[in-house]
């Protein structure tokens, strides 16, 4: 019998491994039944609508070939613009011919671990036409509607003018504190397609610079040891000093009494308490013990 918290484990080293790379993530202590179950769900990631996950960042991206000079140029600027991971391939998905007024002419779809994006480019003279067609945003919600794995459709015009739209653009909103309905309305501006799509995949999938090895033998060195031993014989000698001036006899005599031996046991109790020797629940007993001497 397959063991589910085991095998989604391995699913999760897998996805790991292809979104940053590294070796493959080694399965042999799974059972037969395990590796059969890891299969199928690595199969079933493989058959999602859009562009497939692959085997890793090293797999090549299917090639898109694009119907116009237009589209050769988008695809050129894409292959220039992509991060590091991303999988660029040809969109085969037909069912939307428009956009508003506006005809679909190329198409291509960009994978990321944080989503899917289709890019189009339209038969317009830039963007702008999209975001002036009062039909494109109902539209565009019946795509997201189509394909619920995409995060956003970035429109394009012949000029590689952008227009990137969210889910959350083409559907009304609810105004704070009034509760009216506000109208769909685009988020974000036009822009060169080179600056405004590498920006939202920024977003969508953020670049983490590779953690710095740490210097062992530079920076600050902390002498816990050294620092304990001056907070406890600080702390003795404020005793010491409330006995001197306590009138109590048996008050002023054990005040007085504290010394050096006392400093070194409460000092190995702090210093436990760092290395772990010693766990926070034992330090009250401990300290009885140091004050029963």
């Amino acid at each position: 019998m397959a063991d589910s918290d085991r095998v989604q484990d391995a699913l999760a080293a897998y996805l790991e491994h292809l979104e940053v790379g590294g070796a493959e993530p080694d399965v042999s202590h799974l059972t037969a039944g395990e590796r059969g179950e890891l299969s199928e769900l690595l199969d079933a990631l493989e058959l999602t609508e859009g562009i497939a996950f692959g085997r890793g960042p090293r797999e090549p991206s299917a090639a898109p070939e694009p119907a116009t000079p237009e589209g050769e140029r988008l695809l050129e600027e894409l292959r220039d613009l992509l991060p590091p991971g991303a999988r660029l391939a040809g969109d085969d998905n037909r069912l939307v011919a428009a956009i508003g007024d506006v005809t679909v002419v190329d198409r291509f779809v960009i994978g990321t671990f944080g989503g899917r994006v289709r890019v189009w480019l339209v038969d317009a003279p830039g963007a702008g036409a999209v975001e002036e067609d009062d039909s494109a945003l109902g539209d565009l919600e019946h795509v997201f509607r189509m394909f619920p794995d995409m995060a956003a459709v970035a429109l394009v015009g012949r000029d590689l003018t952008c227009l990137v739209v969210e889910p959350e653009d083409t559907a009304p909103r609810i105004r704070v504190p009034s509760g009216s309905l506000v109208s769909r309305r685009y988020k974000r501006a036009i822009g060169p397609v080179g600056e405004t799509l590498p920006r939202y995949l920024d977003e969508l999938v953020p670049y983490w610079d590779p953690m710095p090895a740490f210097d062992r033998d530079g920076g600050i060195r902390i002498d816990v040891a050294e620092i304990a031993g001056d907070h406890v014989r600080a702390a003795m000698d404020a005793q010491r000093r409330l006995g001197e001036r306590s009138r109590t006899r048996p008050k002023k005599d054990a005040l007085s009494a504290l010394g050096d031996s006392e400093v070194r046991s409460i000092d190995a109790v702090v210093q436990g308490l760092f290395d772990g020797s010693i766990e926070p629940g034992d330090v009250e007993s401990r300290i009885e013990r140091v004050a029963g001497r």
